[in-house]
């Protein structure tokens, strides 16, 4: 007749001592189920076969232990546990499927308990199934031991994973990327082809601190573009692989989330030439103004990145082409200044500035033989022209 006496305590530490003797029974039992039932496992190469036995039975005898109170003194009770949760996040295993695993190995133990019921007549059976709470509770206490440190590893390794991108772009902006064997590395690692074109961007940050471009990165992979986005000093970088694409395209799905500044640079061809491409896409940026808000693309923006390429030469440029007229009382400067700007943009056409500037044809007629008169020359050289265009970018420039 069974012991109705015994106390589920006592039954737990009876029947987990059995047990204990039949573990790599077990163990073979939880490796098949795990095989069988749980697909996260399949993808994980990392984990041999030979890992996982070993695994399975370490945990299994822990939980024994807990549950018949037998963990040897100043052992962790949750050794195995934090050992397989970290190691799993190591090997990329999907936490839901080593949550499932643990969940497996309650009902192997589960199924070894009630084969040892059956197997013997001193045990009541109404204690057994008081037995089953006790047991899941302790899979549930190990299971959260290996989500916590599941969740610390991928911490961690998430750190070194950002270092480690931090470290490749940094190198391909110096230039690295020339040599031939680091930049088949950086593509590998940063999940980039390692030839092809390239267009790279420099984003400043936004007013209230956010990157100058919302979502780049999510935003072109919903087109199938693969691209890095990386911080850098008070700049994002981003290396876009066109892979066949026109850079209008990639511009065109980015321009609406320029929150800032933002420079892109021209198509360059591989990795070896992001560190160049990198220094034309600060350019860029620079040809806009400080607070301003939207993409510069090099090609459209040539003669401002001349001027701001060379600030000393800007400044020279400024004060020798431009300085006779900045040195006129300021309304008439100003007047003619904004005559002038609007002449030189509609192709010096006096009918086109005067519909810009809503005066009439006469009107701009005789600021501009003022103009002539002020610089001492006539307007209508094409040298003379194109000084006069760089002299007012670069005042542009430098009122900012």
């Amino acid at each position: 007749m069974p012991n109705r006496g015994v106390r589920v305590a006592d039954l737990a530490e009876q029947l987990a001592r059995a047990l204990v003797g039949r573990l790599d029974q077990l163990a073979d039992e939880l490796v098949a189920d795990i095989l069988a039932e749980n697909p996260g496992y399949h993808d994980a190469a990392l984990v041999t076969l030979a890992e996982l036995h070993r695994s399975c039975r370490a945990n299994l005898e822990r939980v024994l232990q807990l549950l018949g109170d037998t963990v040897p003194r100043g052992e962790d009770a949750y050794d195995a546990a934090a050992v397989t949760g970290s190691r799993r996040a190591e090997q990329r295993v999907p936490l839901d499927s080593v949550l499932r695993s643990f969940r497996l190995g309650g009902r192997v133990l589960w199924r070894g308990l009630v084969r040892i019921g059956k197997e013997s007549d001193d045990i009541d059976r109404d204690r057994l199934l008081d037995l089953a709470t006790t047991l899941w509770t302790v899979v549930d206490e190990a299971s959260s031991v290996v989500a916590r440190a599941y969740r610390d590893t991928e911490l961690q390794l998430r750190r070194l994973d950002d270092h480690r991108r931090q470290s490749l772009v940094g190198d391909l902006l110096r230039g690295r990327g020339r040599e031939a064997g680091f930049a088949a590395q950086a593509a590998a690692e940063l999940g980039l082809p390692p030839d092809g074109a390239y267009v790279v961007f420099v984003a400043d940050s936004a007013a209230d601190g956010t990157p100058g471009l919302a979502m780049p990165q999510d935003t072109l992979a919903g087109y199938g573009i693969r691209s890095v986005w990386e911080p850098r000093d008070r700049h994002t970088v981003g290396l876009v692989a066109l892979e066949r694409r026109a850079v209008g395209c990639v511009l065109g799905l980015l321009r609406g989330g320029a929150r800032a500044r933002v420079g892109v640079s021209p198509e360059v061809q591989g990795l070896a030439e992001i560190g160049v491409a990198h220094d034309l896409a600060l350019l860029a940026l620079r040809t806009l103004p400080s607070g301003a808000a939207g993409l510069a693309v090099l090609d459209e923006r040539l003669p401002e990145a001349l001027v701001a390429r060379s600030p000393e030469l800007a400044r020279r440029l400024r004060a020798g082409v431009l300085g006779p007229l900045l040195r006129l009382p300021g309304n008439e400067r100003d007047v003619l200044l904004e005559t002038l700007a609007a002449w030189l943009e509609t192709n010096r056409s006096a009918a086109a500035t005067a519909a810009r500037l809503y005066c009439h044809r006469n009107t701009v007629l005789n600021r501009l033989r003022r103009l002539e008169a002020v610089f001492g020359h006539s307007l209508d050289d094409h040298r003379t022209a194109l000084a006069l265009s760089l002299a007012l970018i670069a005042h542009r420039d430098g009122a900012r």
